[in-house]
């Protein structure tokens, strides 16, 4: 789907935050994990009132994600060059926003686990991949947050966790594009296709 550094990190926004109908979600923030492969990616998320943010620091310098469903939009700073591209929000949101996927071709609750603190609800999901071949993901979805806080797909050795989870305010000036930031209208050297 991408390449590398930040291609990574935005195209791995492109799988997984559902919200369970009839669960309100919690403000929090977390430590991210994510492994893709044999890249591990270490960053940060920060969920409010159905924004979300997500900062990534790599080889290729820091990239920041913000998703404003209320907008419809999504928001991919690039703090080294203070510029930002803007892309629609579509059904799907980003991959490192755990969501479990509404075009899954099937979902079904198989127990509960204790996951980082949280009880969660276990689901096997079953997708398409990219090639149209069927993959297993594994979520675990925090019933007190209302969203997943894991997600693993052996099959492609990807694995999506929120640790160090800290329920609470988050400043609502984290999903805003910071003063001063330049609008570009595509993503250096990467490819969208979600």
């Amino acid at each position: 789907m991408f390449g590398s550094g930040k291609q990574v990190a935005l195209g791995a926004l492109l799988l997984i935050l559902a919200t369970p109908a009839g669960v309100a979600a919690v403000d929090f923030s977390a430590r991210m994990m994510l492994k893709d492969g044999s890249k591990l990616m270490p960053g940060n998320v920060y969920i409010k009132d159905g924004k979300m943010r997500q900062e990534f620091l790599d080889a290729e310098g820091q990239s920041i994600t913000i998703v404003r469903q209320d907008k419809k939009l999504i928001w991919v700073l690039l703090p080294e060059t203070m510029s930002y591209v803007e892309l629609p929000l579509r059904s799907r949101l980003p991959g490192q926003f755990l969501q479990v996927p509404p075009d899954a071709v099937s979902k079904r609750r198989v127990g509960q686990e204790i996951v980082n603190g949280y009880l969660a609800d276990k689901y096997e999901v079953t997708v398409r991949g990219g090639d149209g071949a069927l993959q297993k993901q594994t979520f675990w979805v925090a019933t007190k947050l209302g969203m997943p806080v894991k997600m693993v797909c052996p099959e492609t050795n990807f694995c999506l966790e929120y640790r160090s989870i800290k329920e609470g305010q988050v400043a609502e000036r984290l999903f805003e594009v910071p003063p001063g930031y330049q609008k570009l209208s595509s993503l250096p050297g990467a490819k969208v296709d979600y």
